[in-house]
């Protein structure tokens, strides 16, 4: 038997709380987007096959799981084929969904019962945020409660799967996801022109360590700045269907907090986007994580489509290469096919 399970990419808005002086660190907000998806198969295979056939990247992610099982409990070997596969260090959270999927179709040939955060702890993934698994797990927007941050717990050598002790990205934190505070549906008529330009890859492995590393703790106003956009802003615009304000708010939060420090270091053709897409007429812009993916926020499947062209021209006048797209979001998360 074969399973093929389709899941979401995700725009991660934004993280909220890098200072930690409550106790409490990162903390995020993001959304499920239905394009681009990835899909995969994945098949029992003898033990041979499973070593030549798997994609390079899928290797560790098998790695990891049976590092975390009993050998002994699992029943097979697997070939994973990837159908359909999402852009690597862009901002679409790959490696979670990727990771996340595999887990989930093992488990499920396995006969095993696990949930999203079960899945998550399994193959290491959320870390720093729970976007990522909260959008595998039921879609929407997402908004997470962080993790318990004691810098002591270190100098006691003591480890707890629900306490971070630095400030550390997902690939470098051995934690659990954190708990969702909110998820909720977005209107079908929500959509964002997704553009990804062919500039430099999103920080990741040592260097976004380092970053994480050099620009926290985030000073006290940033962070209470953003809490109070997304507490007053994000949220009651999301439950009250403001497109305008929810747009807005996002727009502010890309000159705030670690957001800002994550646009300052992308290449400069993000801050031009940005302002096209205010001359034409977006309702809010921003970039995912640390890029290179940027969106912008318009009602309506007609306006995606003229904003998504005009996008092209935009990246076509300017000679770089760009992948540019829209879509909606993903109110259900990941799909399990037999």
């Amino acid at each position: 038997m074969s399973v093929i399970i389709t899941s979401p990419s995700r725009l991660h808005f934004s993280l909220i709380d890098l200072n930690g002086e409550l106790g409490r660190v990162d903390g995020g907000i993001g959304v499920a987007l239905n394009e681009p998806s990835l899909k995969i198969e994945v098949s029992a295979v003898d033990k041979a096959v499973e070593k030549q056939d798997n994609p390079e990247e899928v290797v560790p992610v098998l790695e990891r799981i049976r590092s975390r099982i009993e050998p002994a409990l699992l029943k097979g070997n697997y070939r994973v084929k990837i159908l359909n596969k999402l852009p690597s260090h862009v901002g679409l959270g790959s490696r979670t969904q990727l990771s996340l999927s595999v887990a989930k179709a093992i488990s499920v040939l396995e006969n095993r019962n696990y949930d999203a955060v079960e899945l998550a702890k399994l193959v290491g993934r959320g870390g720093t945020s729970g976007v990522g698994t909260a959008a595998f797990d039921k879609g929407g927007f997402i908004l997470d409660a962080g993790h318990v941050f004691r810098k002591d717990e270190t100098e006691k050598g003591m480890e707890n799967e629900a306490i971070k002790t630095s400030f550390l990205p997902s690939s470098a934190s051995n934690v659990s996801p954190p708990p969702v505070l909110f998820q909720h549906a977005l209107p079908g008529d929500w959509f964002f022109v997704l553009a990804i330009p062919m500039v430099k890859r999103g920080a990741h492995g040592l260097e976004e360590i380092e970053v994480f590393k050099r620009y926290c703790p985030i000073k006290r106003a940033e962070v209470e700045r953003i809490c109070r956009i997304v507490l007053m802003r994000t949220l009651p615009s999301v439950l009250e269907k403001d497109i305008a304000t929810f747009a807005e708010s996002l727009t502010t939060l890309q000159e705030t907090g670690f957001k800002k420090i994550e646009v300052e270091l992308q290449h400069d053709i993000i801050k031009a986007l940005f302002n096209f897409f205010d001359t034409h007429d977006a309702l809010g812009h921003g970039m995912s994580s640390f890029g290179p993916a940027a969106y912008a926020i318009v009602e309506g499947e007609k306006r995606a489509k003229e904003l998504a062209g005009l996008t092209n021209d935009f990246f076509g006048e300017r000679h770089i290469r760009a992948l540019v797209s829209y879509s909606n979001a993903n109110n259900t998360g990941s799909e399990v096919k037999y």
